[in-house]
């Protein structure tokens, strides 16, 4: 029986969780599954998670009220009286919602695609979509559901109608990817790359490597795994796997390649797709080297589930920047900006700034914030960003966060002329010292941690140009 022949019901939840049914019906069915009584739609079951600083049992009550036909909870709920809602009591709600998630995963025979890495998860993912999607109907999790919350209520809305998915995988600590894999059991799992991100939760560069490769202990060799093989990490941890591998990559030979690499002034980059039966050309409206391994990647994965050379290339170029993703925009007197305010690691900011190096002809300035989640790396990690900035060739530096002065003293050490750095005190302060600087023609790449909130600098620019 498929999971559309079988809604969601009480039953299917007790069966997939070993969860115990304190009152209402088994039988009763749900339209999908909340963690949170704010946006719980009618019909769908809640569960009622915990965490450091929230309990989901105190808002049991308003989840109900707000139209949720049951719950999952860890103990009773004594103020709730409706004894005809079901109620399922588990040891672990969070535990149970991936539980819930892998049986229903189990139900389907769709073609799952996982994508793990250090930086690339999200591009890769969509790039990956869009070309499954030229002849398939993909499910996909958005950015930010890619953890042990987010994955499983993505998984959950996978359904009959759909003929595959590709599904992102973060993490934070170690364990995270293994749980993930486990769930969602992927027959393909690509391993982008292995840096310095997360790496407060796992100790060190070598406790990433360690949690990354859980994907691959995961997935067993029943699985392909889609390597990047001009990452010496990354290529360390294929060796251990059993199954099929497939390697992509642009300075060590692999079975997906990319040549005659070239940075056009429009922001795109071309480049010739060589993989195992043809060679085609590849223009894309993203800018970077970085993005060609996440073509790569893409390419090798979809070929492997059936896409051909042709769709592979249609779907490549059809890819637009994400927000705050590498995204080029065009100011007043022909300003470029590099907005990567998104995120930021040192893996990333090398690609950036790599990327603002490769730019012909133009002025380059950098508006760099904090690296965050970097533990006692952190000093050492932005006083090398500094001196990669003065590597780089980059003419002018802007800098904001709590590093700011690390980043300083790095670019300085390593050559960079003081006059040419500014240490800002707030966005507002950076946004006016660099409307003050920017000229025609410039390329400025504004970059930093996710709670930098680098964007407001820009959106601070545009009113003050």
């Amino acid at each position: 029986m498929t999971a559309e022949e079988e809604p969601l019901s009480a039953a299917m939840v007790i069966e997939t969780t070993g969860g115990v049914l304190i009152q209402g019906d088994p039988q009763t069915p749900f339209s999908g599954v909340s963690t949170d009584s704010r946006s719980i739609r009618s019909g769908e079951l809640f569960f009622a998670l915990r965490g450091e600083h929230f309990d989901g049992h105190r808002f049991f009550v308003e989840a109900v009220q707000r139209g949720g036909r049951g719950g999952v909870v860890e103990r009773e709920i004594e103020e709730f009286t409706d004894e005809s809602v079901p109620i399922i009591k588990v040891r672990d709600t969070l535990r149970s919602l991936g539980d819930l998630a892998h049986g229903w995963r189990k139900r389907l025979p769709t073609p799952l695609v996982a994508v793990v890495g250090s930086n690339g998860k999200t591009t890769t993912k969509e790039m990956v979509a869009v070309i499954l999607g030229k002849k398939h109907k993909v499910m996909k999790n958005p950015g930010n559901f890619n953890n042990l919350i987010g994955l499983p209520l993505s998984l959950l809305k996978l359904n009959t109608n759909d003929q595959a998915a590709v599904l992102e995988m973060g993490m934070n600590r170690k364990g995270e990817i293994l749980r993930l894999t486990q769930i969602t059991e992927p027959d393909l799992g690509i391993l982008t790359n292995i840096g310095f991100a997360h790496v407060e939760g796992v100790g060190s560069i070598e406790g990433v490597m360690e949690a990354k490769g859980e994907l691959l202990e995961g997935m067993g060799p029943r699985g392909k795994l889609i390597f990047n093989a001009d990452d010496p990490r990354v290529v360390d941890l294929s060796k251990r796997f059993g199954g099929e591998k497939i390697s992509f990559g642009i300075q060590n030979s692999a079975d997906w390649m990319a040549t005659n690499i070239l940075m056009r002034p429009d922001g795109g980059t071309s480049f010739q797709l060589r993989g195992r039966t043809d060679t085609i050309p590849i223009s894309l409206q993203l800018i970077g080297r970085h993005q060609i391994y996440n073509a790569l990647a893409a390419a090798a994965a979809t070929f492997s589930l059936g896409a051909g050379m042709e769709h592979i290339k249609e779907g490549l170029e059809d890819i637009e920047p994400s927000a705050m993703r590498m995204e080029v925009i065009t100011l007043q007197e022909g300003i470029k900006i590099i907005n990567d305010a998104y995120n930021a690691n040192p893996q990333s900011m090398a690609s950036a700034l790599h990327t603002l190096a490769e730019i012909r002809g133009a002025r380059k300035i950098a508006v760099l914030g904090d690296m965050r989640e970097l533990a006692e790396y952190a000093q050492q990690a932005h006083t090398d960003l500094g001196q990669l900035v003065k590597e780089k060739g980059i003419n002018l530096l802007f800098l904001l966060g709590q590093f700011a002065s690390h980043v300083a003293h790095g670019a300085r050490e390593a050559g960079m002329d003081p006059q040419a750095i500014v240490l800002g005190k707030n966005h507002h302060d950076v946004s006016i010292r660099l409307a003050r600087t920017v000229k025609k023609g410039d390329w400025v790449l504004v970059k930093g941690s996710r709670n930098m909130n680098m964007e407001e600098i820009i959106k601070e620019l545009r009113g003050a140009l």
